[in-house]
């Protein structure tokens, strides 16, 4: 842990130095997981070119390896200079609620820099930030991320653990973020047409939002330039509104969640084996 303390310690331009390297050897000596990339492009978008999928992959590679080194940066990385290079668009349309004493609920997808995402929240807004994720079986990553994203006061949520702290913790004002377009078991999940594929979603979300009548919030992020991103609420569900079903819910997030994709296919997270389960019949 020392030794990557220390390297999030170099300057920006020393890190995408050594984010080129690591493109480097992804793309080029490694082939990381490049068959998974290139089959999900050429499925998500069959009626690309093969070179435009090939141009894609590669620029998926060169985001992927800046993910890497964001995400070490965020070890040491100044609350005021994440701020300076995550930029909200629109952040009333979430602290409007926030100030009226109404927790939120913030879906998230793995588009641009999705840590950086929820630690810009915690550093700037004085309100609680639940962070959901999803517990890594190797315990060293999962120590090492559970030290970035509480670095500014966030909630570490398991997965597993929401439905209870969702009640304990129902007299706390906050955010409830969660990336939410992860891979659930067959048996577990909703199925839609996402980027051409018939796609299991969890159901989870939605569940907790009519539980709770909770004001539901999409979170989209794109990249500007190297190190600087835009983040941008889209309202999914008003407060106090529970007339809808799951699939309403976790549809509408979907939607927005392959229209991000679309306007920036490559910073979405392609060599992740999304589409590994089959409907049960």
């Amino acid at each position: 842990m020392f030794i990557l303390y220390a390297i999030s310690r170099l300057p920006f331009s020393i890190l995408y130095r050594l984010s080129d390297c690591i493109f480097f050897l992804l793309f080029y000596v490694f082939s990381y997981r490049k068959k998974v990339v290139l089959f999900n492009l050429r499925n998500a978008f069959p009626n690309k070119k093969e070179a435009e999928i090939e141009l894609i992959a590669k620029n998926f590679y060169l985001h992927l390896a800046d993910i890497i080194i964001e995400t070490l940066k965020a070890l040491s990385i100044r609350p005021e200079e994440l701020i300076r290079r995550v930029n909200i668009l629109n952040p009333e349309v979430c602290t409007d609620y926030l100030h009226q004493h109404q927790s939120v609920i913030v879906m998230a997808s793995h588009q641009a820099n999705w840590e950086w995402l929820q630690l810009v929240h915690a550093a700037k807004l004085d309100f609680a930030v639940d962070a959901v994720y999803k517990p890594l079986h190797n315990t060293f990553f999962e120590n090492l991320m559970l030290t970035i994203r509480t670095r500014f006061g966030s909630y570490p949520l398991p997965m597993f653990k929401l439905p209870r702290e969702i009640v304990s913790r129902k007299d706390i004002t906050r955010i409830i973020a969660m990336v939410a377009d992860q891979t659930p078991a067959p048996e577990h999940a909703i199925w839609l047409d996402f980027l051409h594929q018939d796609t299991p979603f969890f159901t989870g979300t939605a569940k907790i939002a009519k539980r709770t009548a909770y004001p539901v919030l999409f979170a989209g992020m794109h990249r500007v330039k190297r190190g600087f991103y835009e983040v941008y609420f889209t309202k999914l569900r008003e407060p106090n509104n529970t007339d809808f079903s799951t699939d309403q819910l976790i549809g509408d997030y979907a939607a927005e969640v392959e229209k991000s994709i679309r306007i920036r296919p490559s910073e979405w997270l392609w060599s992740h084996k999304r589409w590994k389960h089959k409907r049960q019949k």
